[in-house]
């Protein structure tokens, strides 16, 4: 292999490894993410129809 610096004891898989890991912790985080904003949604959805259900109820 030719000595120009570009592969020195396997830097560029060390590199590789590091950026799987960034990418996964990456989209670990938004997944995470993304699931709180569901079940906030979901939380608030509930809360509404519940307060509804007992604006109704009241009514009667």
């Amino acid at each position: 292999m030719a000595d120009d610096g570009w592969y020195e004891d396997g830097e560029t898989d060390r590199e590789a490894a590091r950026a799987r890991r960034v990418a996964w912790i990456g989209m670990s985080v938004v997944t995470c993410l993304f699931g709180v904003v569901v079940l906030t949604v979901a939380a608030v959805a509930l809360v509404v129809v519940v307060a509804l259900g007992y604006a109704m109820a009241v009514m009667d």
